[in-house]
């Protein structure tokens, strides 16, 4: 029987996770997640769409809404949101799908599902403003912003919601330079690390 094959990717901006997730799980032949996983967290939480999708990876306002006397009376939408995209994530691996997950803490979601290879892609920020500009035609000063400010709201949602660092090696298996091996060089890298992965007798 075919191993499940689950994938996390974390990704600064710039960097070109998201295209690497995709041509990896096209070349797998495998489901890939990333904005999707909006529509599923909606129908999850019974939010509205619009609604998550503005919140996705980011941090809106204040977690919790405090009443006179500071009690705590309701959960914010923010909290609701991660939880039913970590509710969706753990779903997709319980149920033995084979995947590509980009994003959304997907890392730290399944980080006691030792089997599952989790991938961080970065970049020198030169190189990611480099990027920024290419695909979006914004100016460097603009893209050196952008690219600063998409790295901050990543870095605060994710270190919101877990007890690590965004960027930094806890909880991930592999970290790749892509200005190094190039979005293909990573996948095949990927392809190679997962192979070895799935060989591990995880039951043991």
């Amino acid at each position: 029987m075919k191993k499940q094959t689950v994938i996390t990717i974390g990704r600064s901006f710039g960097s070109g996770g998201r295209e690497i997730g995709e041509r990896l799980a096209d070349a797998l032949g495998i489901g890939f997640y990333d904005r999707n996983l909006i529509d599923m967290a909606a129908k999850k939480s019974g939010l509205e769409r619009t609604l998550v999708g503005s919140r996705d990876e980011k941090l809106m306002g204040r977690f919790l809404e405090l009443a006179p006397g500071l009690e705590l009376v309701q959960e914010n939408a923010n909290e609701k949101i991660y939880r039913a995209q970590a509710e969706v994530i753990r779903s997709l691996v319980k149920r033995g799908e084979s995947c590509v997950i980009v994003g959304r803490g997907a890392d730290y979601v399944l980080r006691n599902r030792h089997e599952v290879l989790k991938v961080y892609i970065y970049a020198p920020f030169e190189q990611r403003v480099e990027t920024v500009m290419e695909r979006y035609g914004f100016q460097r000063e603009e893209a050196e912003k952008v690219t600063r400010h998409m790295d901050k709201i990543r870095r605060n949602y994710y270190e919101y919601f877990t007890d690590r660092h965004w960027d930094q090696k806890e909880g991930k298996d592999l970290l790749l330079d892509s200005s190094e091996f190039g979005v293909q060089g990573c996948v095949e890298l990927i392809k190679a690390a997962m192979k070895y992965k799935l060989e591990r007798d995880w039951d043991v």
